[in-house]
């Protein structure tokens, strides 16, 4: 089983029949392990040349790239937003890509900041204090669509 696989069990009430978006997805790993058992998967991110179209293709995940901080998506479009190893890189836009991110989520949805790097976990410590837990090897901060 892999990594992405383990996160995507962790968050299973939260992927299984669901429409998921995984924000600055680098490669997709997350999104190929969501698209195993969700609804429907969306990626985005500004650079795809870590991207395999193909194989994203194959497992019907839907690559966009986009802007974290301008989506396109309607309101409401997601039941579940996952930033997976991103958050390092976001950081300075956090807070218009926090808005966007609960902006395009359902109203019972949740936004899943999760690292497992060092280089990821010492940030979404800083950001998101105790509403950090760590569960498995993954530090994960969840966030309802309403505070």
């Amino acid at each position: 089983m892999t990594r992405t696989d383990r996160l995507a069990e962790l968050l299973r009430g939260h992927i299984v029949g669901k429409d998921v978006l995984e924000v600055a997805c680098g490669s997709a790993d997350f999104s190929l392990s969501a698209a195993k058992t969700a609804r429907s998967v969306h990626c985005i991110d500004l650079d795809d040349s870590r991207l395999d179209r193909a194989g994203v293709e194959r497992a019907g995940v839907r690559f966009l790239p986009m802007d974290a901080r301008q989506m396109s998506f309607p309101d409401g479009s997601f039941d579940t937003v996952v930033l997976y190893n991103a958050f390092y890189h976001v950081r300075s836009q956090w807070d218009e890509i926090e808005r966007e991110c609960r902006r395009v989520l359902r109203e019972d949805g949740s936004v899943w900041v999760v690292g497992n790097w060092k280089l990821e976990t010492g940030p979404i410590l800083e950001a998101f204090g105790e509403g950090a837990v760590l569960r498995d090897g993954f530090l994960i901060a969840r966030l309802p669509k309403r505070l």
